[in-house]
């Protein structure tokens, strides 16, 4: 079996919304796909694409689930808050902080697990693998069709965060996802 191209896979746009990915050259089936991969939004790489042998299914489980599920990523809730708003809403409802500032959580157990379970959908990148260690994001699709992407990681003149094209990121997805597929068949021992 011939090892796979080494050259980064760039599954869209990086300037608008694509994925960067590889998998770990020494890989022999049986083996799960191990390798490194990062996110770009508005040209700007969203986790470590130098950290390797990374788990790639986290993130491609996450992924997968995102196109079908993208009018899930808003609530009125949100509606009319800037990004720095929208981001202490959905940091202090899943990880009580608002930033890099814990705040008082006075909510039930019953209320957290409620809470997580409603708007955890909003996580983008934050526990996908150790590519994204320490790349706390969200995402938010209003209704106006529009795509935004929340993260600290974003350049200072960009602030907290930029929009992306909902086409993009859905065929960057299903790009990435194909070839996560054919590499963990490959990987499986069967044929890519």
């Amino acid at each position: 079996m011939s090892p796979p191209d080494q050259t980064p896979m760039v599954f869209g746009d990086p300037l608008d919304f694509a994925i960067e990915a590889d998998v770990e050259p020494d890989l022999e089936p049986p083996s799960a796909v191990w390798g490194r991969m990062c996110v770009w939004c508005r040209g700007v790489a969203l986790g470590d694409l130098g950290e390797s042998r990374c788990a790639l299914y986290p993130a491609y489980l996450a992924l997968r689930w995102l196109p079908s599920n993208l009018d899930r990523l808003w609530s009125e809730k949100l509606a009319g808050l800037d990004d720095i708003a929208a981001w202490n809403f959905l940091d202090g409802l899943l990880y009580s902080h608002h930033g890099d500032v814990e705040v008082t959580d006075t909510r039930t157990a019953e209320e957290l697990r409620r809470d997580w379970t409603f708007w955890s959908a909003h996580n983008f990148l934050t526990s996908w693998g150790e590519q994204f260690n320490g790349c706390k994001a969200f995402i938010l699709c209003p209704p106006d069709g529009s795509v935004r992407i929340l993260s600290r990681d974003l350049p200072g003149h960009m602030g907290r965060g930029v929009d992306v094209s909902r086409a993009g990121l859905v065929a960057a997805v299903e790009g990435f996802t194909r070839w996560f597929e054919q590499q963990a068949r490959r990987l499986e021992g069967g044929r890519a």
